[in-house]
């Protein structure tokens, strides 16, 4: 699930350029990541670079939209066992985390420090696994097996957040923390799942209304 390596483009000489100058970004920062060095990374001229893209920031902007999780991978396909759903919805986005985490770690602050690298859209490809985690929970919602007084994205918060303060106090100041994911889910679970009996009067009082 490494996240450059779905950085792709029908013409091969873009792919290269959108793939190096992330690298570059996350290696040096914005500034210290030259079109020179893009281009030599990426095997082709500082001239042809400039033939396809105006100026680095354009390439970056691009690059960075271009990012994208690949969220058929990580939405479980069944919720016959809820618990079950959501441990292995986590462990694929702790895989997804542990496979970029030095990627994203650097990159997260070139964007607060330049948000025009963002885009008018914020960089939407890059947030798509956690849209497509609340909308997993908003689904879970809807079959009256989560309570539905917490938003889908507050319970993304509450469930992913912990995986990245593992990354973030492990990669800026070296704290381990180990973190059980069965024991994560389960408290997750608590309080928020729905008993069998709730979501039958949930579904029976929706029914009641229609």
């Amino acid at each position: 699930m490494y996240l450059l390596a779905n950085i792709s483009d029908p013409d091969p000489t873009r792919a290269r350029l959108l793939r190096s100058s992330l690298e570059l970004l996350a290696e040096r920062g914005y500034k210290g990541a030259t079109t020179r060095e893009i281009a030599a990374r990426a095997g082709v001229s500082e001239v042809t670079l400039f033939r396809h893209y105006a100026s680095k920031e354009e390439l970056m902007r691009e690059a960075i939209g271009r990012i994208s999780p690949p969220v058929e991978q990580l939405i479980p396909a069944q919720i016959d066992d809820l618990e079950a759903a959501f441990v292995q919805l986590v462990r694929n986005i702790e895989a997804l985390i542990e496979a970029n985490q030095g990627f994203v770690i650097r990159l997260l602050p070139e964007l607060m420090r330049h948000p025009e690298l963002r885009g008018e859209g914020g960089a939407p490809r890059f947030t798509r696994a956690f849209t497509a985690a609340g909308g997993f929970i908003k689904h879970c919602q809807e079959l009256g097996l989560l309570r539905t007084d917490e938003t889908p994205e507050q319970m993304v918060v509450a469930l992913v957040g912990p995986l990245i303060a593992r990354v973030l106090l492990s990669e800026v100041w070296g704290v381990r923390i180990s973190l059980n994911l069965q024991a994560h889910v389960r408290g997750f679970l608590e309080g928020r799942r729905v008993s069998a009996a709730q979501g039958e009067r949930r579904r029976n009082s929706g029914r009641a209304k229609r």
